[in-house]
């Protein structure tokens, strides 16, 4: 199920195709780039004076005769960082491109670029840029600390324990670059190494307290549970954050409702819901009409528990924008949460209706009609799921469910069988397919050799003693009683010993069938 929230969308801009000269600042060298400017019009008007005012400075600077390259430098990157503070990521990177090659040795440029590659996910770029910035100024511990985190992102992990090193070098007590080290140390089960660079972490900044989480994991890899039962007490949800006053700068440039929808996913990153709800709220009187600022708003106060505020900050958003999907979406959860599942299931089809293929209103829909008792109109929906994406297991269980409460049992059947066929290393739906196999009503369906098959593969995979339960059945039905008996007893001395009581009980239940003979098992 997709989760709340859905937000930032807004933190995205698109950048609109150059329809004309006015659109473009041509390049004023050979060497450099155009520069084209972004769509304003949808922009508060605090935000498109400031960016046109910057424009407007950096045109002047192009057209002045004689202007030095440093002089040119600092203007293209003074707009680039402008752009990015706004999230115009395109017309920045073009002036950060501009700003580096007449400027070559001025780290900043390819740092901040290499900080926007990163952003939106340009890895290789991200890696180049940084190691450029890296080797023009070796001093500056962003470049060491973003680049570790990337590689321990992408799980190289001697690259990234190279450049966390490497911070520490330059600030002795980093305590991002400690906490990378950790990770690294983590993953690589050097538990002993892990756990003395999280507790210098927190030794640096106490108050981070997601740190708990990875010290109590190193602990448990030492075989020290008591140590990391007391750290899972004290995790949070605050992180260790990068220092780099280069892009704080950058963030400081903000003004209008994007500067408080920024503060407010920063704060939402951190799980400061008071905060970022405030900021929200400040978005919302920057700009009344602000729909992202009510959707992230209405998403924070979900959180908070705030559930009839939520409620009435997404109506309030479809209220400017009724093609808001997230806006609906969310409304939708938060009805069904109330108990209101007609309400829901209207605005979820209208979600469906402008996405069809959005399989998880579509699945949030289906879940609608089953409270509704509206099975045939679940059923369409988990079909059409499943037939849009076959790799949808959890569509494809509750679809096979609903046909063998149709009593269609050859229907589930046959379509366990094509998903089973497409991705046999789904467990769950080989285990379901093997008890049908086993028990299905309709005799003539079973198949006891197959359901073993399926239900003895399964259970090695997993190790769930409920599927095991499955194998006993599978034992019946080819008429092997005393093998099914055995079989079962030994899955319950097995959930004795590992305190699952309940499961026990469970399995219990089924012995008298396996006593007796014949022992086939009942639909």
């Amino acid at each position: 199920m997709r989760l709340l929230p859905l937000i930032f969308l807004v933190l995205s801009l698109l950048l609109v195709e150059a329809r004309s000269q006015e659109n473009v600042l041509p390049a004023p060298r050979s060497k450099l780039v155009a520069v084209h400017w972004p769509d304003l019009s949808t922009v508060e008007v605090e935000v498109r004076e400031h960016l046109l005012k910057e424009q407007a400075s950096l045109t002047v600077a192009v057209k002045t005769s004689g202007a030095s390259d440093a002089t040119l430098s600092a203007a293209y990157g003074s707009l680039g960082q402008t752009f990015h503070a706004y999230s115009f990521n395109a017309p920045a990177r073009e002036c950060y491109v501009n700003a580096s090659r007449l400027a070559t040795q001025d780290f900043r440029w390819f740092h901040l670029m290499a900080k926007l590659d990163q952003q939106d996910g340009r890895i290789f770029e991200a890696i180049k840029n940084y190691l450029i910035a890296q080797s023009l100024n070796s001093n500056y511990v962003a470049s060491s600390i973003n680049l570790g985190n990337i590689f321990l992102e992408a799980n190289r992990l001697p690259e990234a324990q190279h450049h966390f090193a490497e911070a520490l070098k330059i600030a002795k007590d980093d305590p991002a670059a400690h906490y990378g080290l950790g990770q690294a140390a983590l993953s690589k089960r050097n538990y002993a190494e892990a756990v003395q660079h999280f507790e210098r972490t927190l030794a640096i900044v106490p108050a981070a307290n997601r740190v708990h989480y990875s010290l109590a994991m190193a602990y448990r890899g030492l075989g020290e549970v008591d140590k990391a039962k007391a750290h899972l007490r004290l995790q949070g949800t605050v992180g260790v954050r990068v220092t780099d006053p280069l892009f704080d700068q950058v963030q400081e440039l903000v003004q209008g409702e994007r500067l408080h929808l920024i503060r407010g996913r920063l704060a939402l990153d951190a799980k400061r819901y008071t905060e970022a709800a405030d900021q929200f709220r400040k978005a919302i009187v920057s700009r009344p009409e602000s729909v992202t600022g009510r959707v992230n708003l209405g998403a924070t106060l979900n959180l908070m528990g705030d559930i009839p505020g939520a409620i009435e900050q997404f109506e309030a958003a479809l209220r400017v924008a009724p093609e808001n999907t997230n806006a609906r979406y969310n409304l939708g959860v938060l009805l069904a949460r109330q108990n209101k599942f007609q309400d829901a299931a209207t605005h979820l089809q209208l979600v469906v209706k402008s996405n069809p293929s959005d399989s998880g209103a579509r699945s949030y829909l289906a879940q609608m009609y089953l409270r509704l008792g509206q099975d045939d109109k679940a059923l369409e929906e988990f079909t059409q799921i499943v037939d849009a994406d076959p790799s949808n297991e959890e569509a494809l269980i509750a679809r096979s469910q609903l046909l063998v409460q149709k009593r269609q049992y050859k229907e589930a059947l046959d379509g366990l069988e094509k998903g089973h066929a497409g991705f046999p290393d789904k467990t769950a739906t080989a285990i379901l397919l093997a008890r049908l196999l086993a028990t299905s009503p309709k005799v003539e369906l079973r198949n006891g050799a197959r359901a073993l098959e399926l239900a003895s593969r399964a259970y090695k995979a997993s190790g769930s003693l409920e599927h095991g339960a499955v194998i006993s059945m599978a034992l019946a039905e080819l008429g092997r009683c005393a093998d099914a008996l055995e079989w079962q007893k030994k899955l319950i001395e097995t959930a004795v010993r590992s305190d699952q009581i309940s499961t026990a009980e469970n399995l219990k239940r089924d012995l008298p069938l396996y006593e007796r003979s014949p022992c086939r098992p009942p639909a």
